[in-house]
């Protein structure tokens, strides 16, 4: 990440481990269970048996589980946010490198956001919002520009978010 020129790190984030958790049961074991019952289909057409179709559903449905928790538990470790004195970044991805930011004076919402699964194991999220995408309660929005998710602390960097938009807001800066 380059930064401009004047710009400070205001701070620097990581996921908590407890971000896999979530992913595991998000993630995870819904495409896992979809790999076993198709594992199951096609080892039931080709043998015309249930039985070995089990064996089979387990099998597919363990290989992609391990597979989506190895690569999940990797992800989470790529994934880097910052929260600058002139805008918001996210930087990750292994497969795709990523790396979006959003300018103060383009923000227009921040929303802090905890799930059931996020409150259980103590972490959560932040949205930031910008003109062209909708907050979950609109209809129509492609959802937030930038999420950081997985925050054990939300609340220090929406408030220093929220302070910098109060003064842009007033200063025009």
């Amino acid at each position: 990440m380059k930064l401009q020129a004047d710009e400070q790190v205001l701070h620097e984030m990581k996921p908590a481990p407890g971000l896999v958790t979530l992913w595991f049961f998000t993630r995870c074991l819904p495409v896992s269970a979809g790999g076993g019952a198709i594992g199951f289909f096609v080892w039931s057409m080709a043998t015309e048996e249930v039985a070995p179709g089990i064996s089979g559903a387990c099998i597919a449905a363990a290989s992609v589980l391990s597979t989506m928790f190895i690569y999940h538990v990797y992800l989470r470790r790529t994934y880097v946010y910052y929260v600058t004195n002139q805008r918001c970044i996210f930087h990750g991805g292994i497969l795709r490198r990523v790396e979006r930011s959003i300018p103060y004076h383009k923000i227009t919402d921040v929303e802090m956001s905890q799930d059931i699964i996020e409150r259980a194991i103590g972490i959560s999220t932040l949205n930031l919002f910008t003109p062209g995408t909708a907050s979950t309660g609109s209809s129509g929005g492609r959802g937030a520009e930038i999420s950081f998710v997985g925050l054990s602390d939300n609340q220090t960097p929406a408030a220093t978010v929220n302070d910098i938009l109060r003064s842009f807001k007033a200063t025009g800066e």
